[in-house]
């Protein structure tokens, strides 16, 4: 049997359950994307309630 473990997220080579990567390059990498995702959803939001403020300025105008 195979011993339990994980596979790092950048790579994929097998890693034990308690790391979050299997090196200090792929942990960068890792934080990079994940830092990457957050911005990425921010701008998301951000034009999300702009539209939206936009919008209702539109709509309750007339």
């Amino acid at each position: 049997m195979v011993e339990p473990h994980k596979h790092c997220p950048v790579c994929g080579n097998p890693i034990p359950l308690d790391e979050r990567a299997c090196s200090k390059k792929c942990a960068e990498v890792l934080l990079k994307n994940q830092q990457r995702i957050m911005r990425t959803r921010l701008i998301f939001y951000i034009v999300l309630v702009i539209f939206i403020v936009v919008w209702l300025f539109v709509v309750l105008r007339k």
